[in-house]
């Protein structure tokens, strides 16, 4: 009988002390984690349900262990963005330096280039609505660190698959409004040099009156031919009274865009998706993504693009992981 307390108690102790082990120390709590997709958001992905099981203890018992730090708050990162590396469609344009905008990112599309993005976090890249319309997620690749298209970079460029697309539900495709998209990578990245994130804008600040940068690897000229290398230009940034004033119908140009160019100057065919850049103190931020325009660089149509400002909410709210980087 004693043999037999014995046992049971040793049995108790064992099953105390695996759980005891399996709860690192800091504070965690069990919660069943699936991950549903968002109302705002168009899952492209086999499923609509994303499980993520941590530990074996997860494949036993049907829970996940989580760090309380892991809910659906921002976590913030101890990387930096915005932070342009300055030592070494472009109409107008000239040839960047190469990883000068490590955020900079080419989306291919069955083994062809076809828009530009912007690296936001280590999982999430931001992108134009309408460069991922009626596309096959699995053909679509994501490409970082990379300077010139035409040239093998093998062993320094990174590329990612993409596991989930996140249209904003109510884009349209007639109008260009609400032209924002992002695109989840099957593996997150590791920032570098070469590869770091964009700062996401201050909410209610308006760049109109600056000069901005875009940044993309679009045609140089209207019809012209596509660059190997990424190219920039500088460009004025319009506020959306002096846009309305301009050749477009007044009534084209909607709260949640921003006109930027002159004649000679401005985006192009092929960047599309890709950033418009301003400066604040330090570091750049995302203000515009390219959306849409009358030919490249015509004097009087500007280029047109999504404000950035107006979707933070809807871009943090469909960040579901990875981080938020301080700026």
């Amino acid at each position: 009988m004693p043999l037999l307390v014995s046992r049971s108690k040793l049995s108790i102790l064992i099953l105390i002390m695996t759980l005891i082990i399996s709860i690192p120390i800091e504070g965690y709590r069990f919660h069943r984690k699936i991950k549903m997709a968002p109302a705002t958001s168009e899952f492209f992905s086999n499923s609509s349900q994303i499980r993520t099981g941590r530990f074996l203890f997860d494949e036993i018992f049907g829970i996940d262990v989580i760090d309380n730090s892991d809910s659906d708050e921002d976590r913030l990162c101890t990387c930096e963005c915005g932070l342009s590396n300055q030592e070494n469609r472009i109409v107008g344009g000239r040839p960047t330096l190469p990883n000068r905008y490590p955020w900079v990112a080419r989306l291919v599309y069955d083994g062809h280039f076809h828009c530009g993005a912007s690296l936001l976090n280590n999982d999430y890249v931001i992108t134009a609505a309408h460069c991922v319309r009626n596309l096959k997620r699995s053909k679509i690749r994501v490409i970082l660190g990379d300077y010139d298209q035409y040239v093998n970079t093998d062993g320094v460029a990174v590329m990612r698959a993409v596991s989930v697309v996140i249209r904003h539900r109510n884009f349209d495709m007639n109008s260009y409004n609400h032209d924002i998209a992002l695109l989840k990578l099957r593996k997150p990245v590791k920032f570098s040099k070469k590869v770091r994130p964009i700062c996401l804008p201050q909410p209610g600040i308006d760049p109109a009156g600056k000069e901005g940068t875009v940044v993309g690897w679009g045609r140089t000229s209207e019809g012209g031919m596509l660059p190997g290398k990424l190219q920039e230009a500088q460009v004025p940034i319009y506020s959306l009274a002096q846009c309305r004033k301009m050749k477009y119908r007044a009534n084209r140009i909607s709260d949640n865009m921003i006109c930027a160019g002159r004649g000679g100057n401005d985006s192009c065919q092929g960047d599309s998706g890709g950033p418009l850049l301003v400066q604040e103190a330090d570091r750049l931020e995302i203000a515009g993504i390219v959306s849409w325009g009358v030919g490249c660089g015509r004097p009087g149509y500007p280029g047109v693009y999504t404000r950035v400002t107006r979707y933070l909410k809807w871009i943090h709210a469909n960040m579901r992981e990875g981080c938020s980087c301080a700026n």
